[in-house]
């Protein structure tokens, strides 16, 4: 097996790796990383670096968080960095890369995660029949496992809620959403994956009961917006109106299922009624973090709180020790004015180097899942999200071919 060989096989492996493994995948990133520093010492690709830099545009808000915290004297977590490197690497690897070995890493990544996603069905449909009518706390608290078995049910339908189908791994479910978002994007705008009609649309079959089985909001409303944009866009009117029946019937299986109809009651309750501390879920507990920066002087927002001082600032407003659940808001509240302009820069990026419904249904995702999740610092996020928008921004975007994805 030579270099070439290798690098191919890490490379395939970047994104499912950081699904069951974060240890493996900063082995599998490092090791592409340095096979491609090799397979370019000689040919190199010519003007990259304003596209490198450009790239890096939320590496700079943290260092400028950094800063800040240096300049304030506040504990410096170097771990901010080190845990981004992905979008120092990527580009590399991406420049590395030829258009075959993008392709095939694409088609290993969505294989690999319809196949993971069918086990973890399968699996939670099986123990929702063996465990009908028990009462399985598993991570549920008490008072929303005893809602969710209120009424008697022909399955056990927690065994297929987002709390047991991860049962056996360690997985966030709105970064396993958005992994299965990207799958469906995948799948609907590409040329990529070459399959039959109806085993194509099973397998996003397969990804959005998945994603409704999490209930992931904004994985939700990331699946509702994939598919307009499907609908809207080549389409017939015919299929629309077939599409539009369809969106309808989605929406009706969705609030009708347990785990999810608990989760968006909760959301809607949080929203249209005062606050209580005695029933904190976790919209209220966003809406209590966004609020926080009203607390901030205008200094403070223009400037920034730092890496570490703005965590400490929103724990002692708040007493929640959590970040910000809004990427924008934690730039905001890092590295002030600067970094939250730095990161709209990255966000949109895809969007100056390929316009197409890939790119404009990739980068619409990430935003509305930016805007209720801090994706760009949990490893799972970093990692897909540096991928795919390297892709766009380095690799081989001709493959990108809506016309010819369609049936």
């Amino acid at each position: 097996m030579n270099i070439k060989n290798i690098f191919t096989f890490l490379f395939v492996l970047i994104v499912p790796s950081v699904i069951f493994s974060f240890a493996a995948n900063s082995i599998i990133l490092t090791l592409c990383s340095l096979i491609s520093i090799w397979l370019l010492r000689i040919n190199s690709p010519g003007n990259i670096w304003k596209k490198y830099l450009l790239f890096n545009t939320f590496t700079f808000v943290i260092i400028i968080g950094l800063l800040i915290d240096l300049l304030y004297q506040n504990t410096l977590d170097f771990n901010e960095i080190t845990k981004r490197l992905s979008f120092v690497l990527m580009p590399i690897i991406f420049c590395a890369s030829t258009k075959s070995v993008q392709n095939l890493g694409l088609k290993v990544y969505t294989y690999i995660l319809t196949l993971l996603s069918s086990i973890l069905l399968i699996f939670g449909l099986v123990r929702s029949v063996i465990n009908k009518n028990q009462i399985i706390y598993g991570n549920w608290n008490s008072e929303t496992t005893e809602r969710f078995y209120q009424n008697e049910m022909f399955i056990n339908w927690g065994e297929l809620s987002y709390k047991r189908l991860f049962f056996f791994f360690d997985m966030h479910p709105s970064y396993y959403a958005l992994f299965s978002i990207i799958a469906i994007i995948i799948l609907l705008f590409t040329q990529i994956i070459k399959l039959k009609k109806l085993l194509k649309w099973s397998f996003i079959l397969i990804h959005m009961t998945m994603i409704i089985f999490l209930s992931s909001k904004t994985g939700i409303m990331s699946l509702f917006i994939v598919i307009l944009a499907y609908l809207f866009i080549g389409q017939s009117n015919k299929n629309r109106l077939i599409g539009v029946s369809a969106i309808l019937l989605l929406a009706l299986i969705i609030t009708k299922t347990p785990s999810t109809e608990i989760r968006l009651k909760s959301a809607y309750k949080s929203f249209s009624s005062e606050h209580n501390h005695l029933n904190i879920n976790s919209t209220s507990e966003r809406l209590m973090l966004w609020n926080s920066i009203t607390d901030l002087s205008l200094k403070e927002i223009f400037i920034g709180l730092g890496n570490s001082g703005g965590r400490d600032r929103i724990v002692t407003s708040t007493g929640v020790d959590k970040n910000m659940h809004n990427q924008f808001l934690q730039s905001l509240l890092n590295a002030g004015l600067i970094g939250f302009s730095l990161l709209i820069v990255f966000v949109f990026l895809p969007l100056f180097f390929k316009r197409n419904i890939f790119t404009v249904s990739l980068v619409l995702v990430v935003f509305m899942n930016l805007l209720f999740e801090n994706m760009l610092d949990r490893i799972w996020g970093i990692t897909a999200i540096s991928f795919f928008y390297a892709f766009i921004i380095f690799g081989s975007p001709e493959m990108l071919n809506f016309k010819s994805a369609k049936d």
